[in-house]
């Protein structure tokens, strides 16, 4: 096999380009990145068409504060990478594509009778922008629509591909809802370096709650900050890190000293903040599958993560079927699922950690149990994954 990547940007395609390359089928990276970047991931430059206009036009826009004209051109700076990178297909036997990045070379594979997975790494378009759209309402603030050319060249993406990989049972189910054929999707779950991210010594005895990513609407932290207040637990603090948005102000009304804004931290470093912790908490009002939480998970960190971030798979991976309790949450042996835009379901599950120490050290055995016995969590187990897809749509092809 010779299997080609089109992704605009980067998410968790650097990382599978490094472990198809190990494995010898990676045919090209093609990506907006420049080179310099895909280095650090040890993809060697032959094996990468760098196409960086696009990202270049998008970060000169934002870095002016252009930010609404990055929104209003996005379709355009979509289109204008994915044409580009459906030029330097020649010679695959098979495309990884990116959604909302991939319809020229969709058209590309269909006039070369090339099989084609589609990555979908968010809930369905139409799910997610209707998740988005009634949240941002609901607290009163504006949200900036995606661009309607995106919605409508996603729709087609789907229609299109040959299969769609989703990493998480949240976004299959959000696009079996809208009528998806369930014999088109594959679910493969995201991995993380788990030499980087293993577990620790915790330093001190302060009950810390920890939550990795942006402070923004979509990630939820509104309900986390809530939560963090009404459970009042002596002797703690909550620990927010990532980098604030625009909306950052209006999600942090309620909080207090006890609240820590860390700011970004470099991934080596956030290893120790983990470390440091008690448990992590993803309280999303939408994503596929947020990689913080497999980091965390690797580290030792319980989880407690709403029905909308993927955390779902993570806590499903100890084989146990949870147990049922009140107001919707559902209880693991490595933490909790609770429903999406509940604060005081977290605060429910923050109060049962933080008020009996057995139950925390039980949940911290069963999370370093998943990690120890599952091969599941690191890129290579993923990466093997996608080819076991790869395999199975080239032969339906032949």
């Amino acid at each position: 096999m010779k299997i080609s990547i089109v992704v605009g940007g980067r998410w968790h395609a650097f990382d599978l380009a490094r472990e198809l390359h190990s494995a010898g089928v990676l045919h090209r990276l093609i990506t907006n990145y420049p080179k310099y970047k895909t280095r650090k991931w040890g993809i060697p430059d032959d094996k990468v068409v760098s196409l960086p206009l696009t990202l270049l036009l998008g970060k000169a826009m934002y870095y002016i504060g252009k930010e609404n004209l990055v929104m209003k051109s996005q379709a355009l700076l979509h289109n204008l990478f994915a044409k580009a990178a459906s030029r330097y297909l020649e010679g695959s036997t098979l495309v990884h594509g990116w959604s909302s990045f991939s319809e020229p070379a969709l058209h590309w594979a269909k006039r070369n009778n090339i099989p084609f997975l589609l990555e979908r790494s968010s809930s369905h378009m139409k799910v997610q922008c209707q998740l988005l759209r009634e949240e941002y309402q609901q607290l009163g603030l504006h949200w900036t629509e995606t661009h309607p050319e995106i919605v409508a060249q996603e729709l087609r993406e789907y229609k299109m591909a040959d299969k769609l990989a989703v990493p998480s049972l949240f976004v299959k189910r959000s696009f079996l809802a809208q009528g998806f054929p369930e014999k088109r999707l594959v679910l493969n779950h995201f991995g993380t370096n788990i030499k980087s991210f293993s577990s620790g010594l915790k330093e001190d005895n302060l009950f810390r709650i920890i939550y990795a990513g942006s402070l923004s609407v979509r990630k939820g932290i509104h309900y986390l900050v809530k939560a963090f207040m009404q459970a009042n637990i002596a002797n703690s603090e909550l620990c927010l890190v990532g980098g604030a948005t625009a909306e950052t102000p209006h999600l942090l009304t309620v909080a207090d000293e006890r609240i820590k804004l860390i700011g970004h931290v470099p991934q080596l470093e956030l290893v120790d903040y983990y470390r440091n912790s008690s448990v992590f908490v993803m309280p999303s009002i939408e994503e596929g599958l947020a990689c913080v939480q497999v980091q965390a998970l690797a580290c030792g960190l319980p989880l407690i993560c709403t029905t909308n971030t993927g955390g779902e798979d993570l806590l499903r991976m100890s084989g146990v079927e949870p147990v049922k309790l009140d107001m919707g949450i559902e209880e693991y042996p490595a933490g909790y699922l609770v429903p999406v835009r509940d604060s005081e379901a977290i605060a429910i599950c923050l109060k049962n950690l933080a008020n009996n120490s057995q139950l925390l050290q039980a949940k911290r055995e069963a999370v370093l149990s998943i990690r120890n016995v599952s091969t599941g969590l690191d890129w290579s187990s993923y990466t093997q994954r996608a080819i076991t897809t790869y395999e199975n749509l080239h032969n339906s092809q032949v």
